[in-house]
């Protein structure tokens, strides 16, 4: 038939629509159908384009066309020459040995007579293809009927049951009980009876024996007990790799045919392999090359191909060594997502070679012919079909052989250590892994290995390999090495809530062992100190079976008693911090780093984490060099701890007026936060301290970019979102929605943080600090829109009075009537309060009272700067410009300090400098040479860094220039050689400044 013409008449005619398989009557199409319909998909092309196929995928694909010519309104021509044949597809094509013994075989049984034969051939002739295509026919016979199939090879007494056999015994004793078996195999045995018999086989180490106890072939003693001594009306094939015990036998001693099988032709394993895979010739002839026409392996590539999952060809695959060993290596490595997460890497060719302990092209062509390597890189299985039944089967020896295999070959591989975990785990080799965790205490493989031991204690070894799997439960000392780990992981997120961490930290709670339970009820007291319940962190270190630990001297024994003082003295440093003893946490946070260098268990970074607190209790008592010292010693090996740090010598120079210092360290932090998955809530902190950092550079959109960063952070919101956290995020945007001038908008979302901090939970301390600061920020806003300018440098202090201002000291001074405490940050917001009530008195006498008491608070050249700028602007309104420039020198001279503090050289404070630029050309306007001092302004405005700034100078010096009288010719003269563009008359001095300066 010519099946190519036959698709060109009848596709003119059918809708041009695609369905499911495809479009209508295309070749993809024609395959699905085929598929559907129980054939060969994969026959189609050659049917069509070769007209080779087998009989039965010939009629499938001619009554697919046939159903389409009806549709068409066309007749296809008759399929000629159709074979009837009810021979299975494989004994038709390959040889005529098996399609005779089939036949016969099949024959006698369908007539109801009682079959014998004895069928014989090396390896790979296909005895085991005959035995399951026999045994299929059985069972579709008109009357079924019962086999029993013995597949006897190694161990036979494994395969016939209830045999004991001991080397120990005589011979005739050992050859009675063999011969016992075999009678108890057929006794009652109905049906057929279908025996494959290997070259290699024994008893248990001993080998078959004769009557006289002499040692025989496998296959002669089959021959003696499982085929002569048949009882009668039991069918019987017996398939034999040696048949040299046949010879010795008179042929009326061995009833029935004896059919020497045959290795297929060239031929015909070429046109089967074309049939079955679509193969050109060439390929086909290679691939029978590379298999040596062994039947089984033919047999095994065509089924892989054809993405066959039945039974048939999962026994196949399972004979084969190799096939199992690859199936083995496939089935452990695509299973590691339990360690991997849902973002694991796929299936790589070197980690499958490492589970295979041999590289692929090493395999056998028809083993290799299991994967799809269309990418090289990235093998994967050809059939996930035939995997997921072949899977069940597969041994634990096997699959433990395969784990093993990738646990030595990724043992020193750093990027491997997910892997390397969860080969380990699956073995139950639980020590070796939590001994590899340890080493890498700053990943997330403890959560990963956590989940598994909960699991394995809850279900005994319940996971992706089923029963396949090893589970040996880990427990006890074991169990809270890893309860450890995941807590001290947690602990270093900040993460102590989460359920991971409350479980591990009750495992530990729990323990026999007291020193077990003190680290225990340490972390509890830790998680406090976190969540700002510093009461309940009190309570918790001060617990009887704590022992004192902090009063102790360091302790120098092993186990976990080191890291328990250690982690003690550090909780005590922060409670001590809290307090405000300053002293007392240098102490107790020396005394940690002490401890720190001693072995402990679990992997903790007690010397980085001392180093750390070292560096805030410094920070804290205004001992800035040794504070970057600290915050310097936190090595870049421990990646959160190290961001904290960065962040905190950020926050500090923050403090002491290096912006753009503080704006490398906090993007670094932030960065490292992000690639190490820290806590969103610290990012959150993080982002919100690099928004101030760029309004400080005058960088306000970038800044306002930040806030909004950090709300998303903190869950903008949502119920399981920390309110004081919140609040605080949205009191630090406040400054930047006010430099943008958006004092409207401010005021909501300070409203919005005053009524979450109104719930404040456990965190009362630290709710009370926010409110206070908060409440700033209100006085901030009123001040900026009663001001009339955007909160950016240089602001000055206001002139005229009016309801905002009066609102903004009325707050400011009931925040200077309330304690606050001797804590280091309650002092820098009071001393905020005081430069921001000097700004708010148009009383230049009282505002510059309420500087100099700032001034009399400073401990840092920074804070001087900003005091005595303040100092200089009630100075200038209260008329006393010679006073106020000796103030702006001094704070002039100061500024270089903090450019070159800290033992570095860093780029002044912009605004603060464009401040004390506005502030002396303001001293020099009234009695100096106008234009010389303009001129002066503009060259000292050039840099790229005060760009942001230089519009609010203009607009400042221009509303001075207004205020003084009799100067109007003089001033329009000065500001037109300046300005040639400049749009006086139309725009007010100070607007037309402020445009023409940009």
């Amino acid at each position: 038939m010519d099946w190519q013409a036959a698709l060109r008449e009848l596709r003119p005619h059918l809708p041009t629509a695609r369905e499911a398989w495809g479009v209508r009557g295309s070749l993809r199409w024609l395959e699905g159908a085929m598929r559907a319909r129980g054939a060969s998909a994969s026959s189609v092309r050659n049917i069509v384009y070769r007209d080779i196929g087998t009989p039965k995928d010939r009629a499938a694909l001619h009554d697919i066309l046939s159903e389409l010519a009806r549709e068409a309104g066309r007749t296809l021509p008759p399929l000629p020459h159709v074979r009837t044949s009810t021979l299975p597809a494989e004994l038709e094509l390959l040889g005529r040995s098996k399609r005779r013994a089939f036949k016969q075989f099949l024959g006698a049984l369908r007539a109801g007579r009682t079959a014998r034969m004895v069928v014989s051939g090396p390896p790979g002739v296909g005895k085991t293809m005959l035995i399951e295509h026999l045994e299929r026919e059985a069972a579709l016979l008109p009357v079924p009927l019962p086999v029993r199939r013995l597949m006897l090879g190694g161990d036979v007494s494994a395969v016939l049951g209830q045999v004991r056999v001991l080397a120990s015994q005589p011979f005739a004793v050992q050859a009675e009980a063999q011969a016992q078996a075999a009678r108890a195999v057929l006794t009652g045995l109905e049906g057929v009876l279908l025996v494959r018999v290997e070259r290699a086989a024994d008893f248990a180490g001993v080998p078959p024996r004769d009557a006289h106890g002499a040692p025989i072939s496998v296959a002669a003693w089959a021959t003696e007990h499982l085929y002569r001594r048949v009882p009668a009306g039991l069918s019987v094939l017996l398939a034999l790799e040696d048949d040299s015990s046949l010879s010795a036998l008179p042929s009326e001693a061995l009833p029935g045919e004896h059919i020497r099988l045959q290795a297929p032709t060239p031929a015909e394993a070429r046109r089967y392999l074309m049939t079955r895979l679509n193969l050109p010739a060439s390929r086909a002839e290679e691939l029978v090359q590379q298999t040596g026409r062994h039947l089984d392996r033919l047999t095994l590539l065509a089924a892989a191909r054809g993405e066959d999952g039945s039974p048939e060809t999962v026994e196949r695959l399972l004979s084969d060594t190799a096939a199992v060993r690859l199936l083995s290596s496939l089935s452990v490595c695509l299973h590691l997502d339990a360690l991997s997460g849902p973002e694991r890497s796929p299936l790589t060719r070197p980690l499958l070679e490492a589970a295979l302990g041999w590289r692929l092209d090493e395999l056998p062509a028809h083993v290799r012919a299991l994967l799809d390597e269309v990418n090289a890189e990235v093998p994967r299985p050809v059939s996930t079909v035939l995997l997921s039944a072949v899977d069940p089967h597969l041994k634990r020896s096997d699959l433990n052989a395969a784990l093993n295999r990738l646990a030595e070959a990724t043992a020193n591989d750093p990027a491997q250590t997910a892997v390397h975990l969860e080969a380990l785990t699956r073995l139950g080799r639980w020590s070796e892994a939590l001994g590899v965790l340890e080493r890498h205490p700053d990943t997330a493989l403890a959560l990963a290995l956590w989940t598994r031991a909960r699991s394995q204690a809850r279900h005994h070894a319940g996971n992706h390999l089923g029963n396949n799997a090893v589970g040996n439960e880990v427990k006890g000392e074991q169990l809270e090495r890893l309860a450890r780990a995941v807590v001290a992981h947690h602990a270093m997120l900040g993460d102590y809530s989460h359920p991971q961490a409350r479980d591990a930290l009750f495992t530990l709670l729990d323990s026999p062992t007291a020193s077990v339970r003190a680290w225990g009820r340490v972390k509890l007291a830790e998680s406090s100190v976190d969540a700002g319940n510093f009461e309940a962190a009190e309570a918790q270190l001060h617990h009887p079976e704590l022992g004192g630990l902090l009063d102790a001297p360091p302790t120098l024994a092993g186990g976990w008693l080191p890291g328990v003082q250690a982690d003690a003295l550090l909780v005590g440093a922060a409670l001590a911090r809290w307090r405000g003893d300053l002293d007392s946490a240098t102490r107790l946070a020396g005394d940690a780093r002490t401890l720190g260098g001693l072995p402990t268990s679990g992997g903790l970074d007690n010397p980085a984490r001392a180093a750390l607190w070292r560096g805030l209790i410094a920070k804290d008592a205004g001992r800035w060099h040794e504070a970057v010292t600290h915050l310097g010693q936190v090595p870049w090996s421990h990646p959160l701890l190290s961001a904290r740090a960065r962040y905190q010598e950020g926050d500090l120079r923050l403090r002491l007026g290096q912006p753009a210092a503080a704006l490398r360290l906090l993007l670094g932090a932030a960065q490292r936060l992000e690639s190490e998955r820290g806590a969103p809530e610290e990012r959150a902190r993080v982002e919100a301290r690099i928004a101030t950092a760029l309004r400080r550079l005058g960088r306000l959109q970038d800044a306002l970019t930040h806030t909004h960063r950090a709300r998303e952070l903190a869950g903008g919101g949502s119920q399981s979102s920390d309110p004081v956290l919140l609040a605080r995020l949205d009191s630090e945007s406040v400054p930047v929605l006010l430099a943008l001038f958006l004092p409207d908008e401010a005021l909501r979302v300070t409203a919005h943080a005053l009524s979450l901090l109104g719930q404040p939970g456990p965190r009362r301390a630290e709710a009370a600090y926010r409110q206070r600061r908060t409440t700033y920020r209100a006085a901030l806003a009123y001040l900026t829109r009663g001001a009339g300018l955007p909160y950016l440098q240089p602001f000055g202090g206001v002139l005229h009075d009016n309801a905002d201002v009066r609102q903004a000291r009325q707050l400011l001074d009931t925040l200077l009537t309330q304690p606050g405490g001797g804590l280091d940050r309650e002092q820098v917001l009071t001393f905020d309060i005081l430069l921001s009530r000097a700004l708010a008195d148009p009383d230049a006498a009282a505002a510059l009272v309420f500087a100099r008491r700032a001034l009399g608070m400073t401990d840092h050249p920074y804070a001087e700067t900003q005091a005595r700028a303040t100092c200089a602007d009630a100075l200038l309104r209260a008329g006393d410009a010679d006073s106020a420039l000796f103030e702006v020198n001094r704070a002039h001279a100061l500024l270089r300090r903090v450019a070159g503090g800290l033992g570095d050289t860093e780029e002044p404070d912009p605004g603060l400098y464009a401040l004390l630029t506005a502030l002396e050309a303001r001293c020099l306007l009234p009695g100096g040479a106008l234009a010389d001092t303009l001129r002066w302004v503009q060259h000292a405005l050039e840099g790229a860094a005060l760009a942001p700034f230089r519009a609010q100078v203009w607009r400042d010096l221009g509303a001075d220039l207004e205020r003084q009288e009799g100067r109007a010719e003089e001033v329009q003269a000065a500001l037109r050689s300046l300005f040639p563009g400049i749009l006086l008359g139309t725009l007010r001095l100070r607007d037309a400044l402020a445009v023409a300066a940009v």
